[in-house]
């Protein structure tokens, strides 16, 4: 034997004993694969029978259109007038007109009104505050400042000199 074919038949043994287990084995599963086959055929035709049943004990049911319709009963409404202190009425010349002349009234106007106040910069506001009251003027931002006064009473008001 060549050394080929003793490495062969040391793996898979006798061939003859190969071939007939390789032949088991694939019948085995042919074998199956035909029976899932058969089984999955069989309940589609199970299922399909279960389907055309329903479909005929459906279609034999009275359906909503055949059943004959009950007249309502009648309901009896029953109403009263309602009492005089509920009600109201109104009259032709309750309303009093008042009537005017341009004489008796003066139009006043209002409108937008510039330069009502001076702003001042912040030295002018510390030299009005130089009377001997401690002040700081605290910034709070580039456009916002708050006058903090040292002495608590100061915030009250005090008289300017």
């Amino acid at each position: 034997m060549n050394p080929p074919d003793q490495l062969l038949s040391d793996v898979f043994g006798e061939p003859d004993e190969f071939r007939a287990v390789l032949l088991e084995q694939t019948l085995r599963r042919v074998r199956r694969h035909r029976q899932f086959r058969r089984c999955r055929q069989g309940f589609a035709v199970v299922v399909g029978v279960i389907a055309v049943a329903f479909v005929c004990w459906r279609t034999s049911q009275p359906t909503a259109l055949h059943l004959p319709v009950k007249a309502p009963d009648l309901v009896t409404i029953r109403s009263q007038p309602l009492p005089p202190s509920m009600t109201f009425e109104t009259r032709y010349g309750t309303l009093s007109v008042v009537v005017s002349s341009s004489a008796a009234y003066a139009l006043v106007e209002t409108g937008a009104s510039e330069h009502l106040f001076r702003q001042i910069d912040d030295e002018q506001l510390l030299a009005l505050l130089a009377g001997g009251r401690p002040v700081a003027l605290v910034r709070l931002g580039p456009h916002q400042a708050e006058l903090v006064f040292v002495n608590p009473e100061d915030t009250n008001g005090f008289p300017i000199q």
